[in-house]
């Protein structure tokens, strides 16, 4: 059985690799297969050919993969446009979490101390000012904040902080910045309170019960409320 396959397709073509062979064979067949197709009676060097590459049950790992690009890449017209694995790597699956979970941070942070969490936070301790809590997830907050928060680090705009940031110095949503101390009378000493990017690229404030219409993926990831 061959470990590589090329397959055309309306979209172009495919190189699929045996998911059961031996990567050292993988590598030997897929250099062979190239050779064959540049000496072919319709090979056209003018023409630029790209593939994706099927790799089924298999993960390649990151070498792998170079491996692949680098013999690729002795052909000026040939290209790959990616990989497609019907599993996850171990890398892949641990930054999958690391985007998805939840996590929660019981703690004091204090004035110059810079805590940074990866996913969606629950904070339920306290913030002096001058310390400051970053994520690239979304804030659910049910502790005190009197220094700075920072989420959608570090230019995600869609992400929401939410809870009571009356006291708060400074919130961060990616890029865009809102000194609170400057809109203090204009934001509810209230748990409910959710910051989020409008349109126009800026901060603003809402309630929770307006969820719905501030951000309709984030209310269908939660199932209504």
């Amino acid at each position: 059985m061959k470990s590589v396959v090329l397959k055309g397709t309306q979209n172009g073509f495919q190189i699929i690799l045996d998911d059961s062979g031996s990567f050292e064979d993988i590598e030997n067949e897929f250099e062979g297969l190239l050779n064959h197709l540049i000496n072919g009676k319709d090979y056209d060097e003018k023409k630029r050919m790209s593939f994706d590459i099927l790799t089924g049950n298999r993960a390649l790992s990151v070498t792998q993969k170079q491996v692949l690009r680098e013999i690729v890449k002795k052909y000026h017209n040939l290209t790959i446009n990616g990989f497609s694995a019907d599993v996850m790597s171990n890398d892949e699956a641990y930054h999958l979490r690391d985007e998805n979970r939840v996590t929660i941070v019981d703690q004091i942070i204090r004035n110059g101390q810079d805590l940074r969490v990866k996913g969606d936070v629950l904070f339920l301790g306290k913030i002096h000012e001058g310390g400051k809590l970053v994520t690239n997830g979304n804030l659910f907050c049910m502790g005190d904040v009197e220094g700075i928060i920072q989420v959608g680090f570090p230019v995600d705009e869609s992400k929401l902080a939410i809870g009571n940031f009356h006291n708060a110095q400074q919130v961060r949503i990616g890029e865009q910045i809102e000194i609170i101390a400057d809109k203090h009378d204009e934001i509810a000493d209230d748990v409910r309170t959710v910051l989020y990017v409008n349109d126009l690229h800026s901060i603003t404030y809402s309630n929770l019960d307006n969820i719905k219409e501030i951000s309709p993926k984030f209310f269908s990831r939660i199932g209504g409320m």
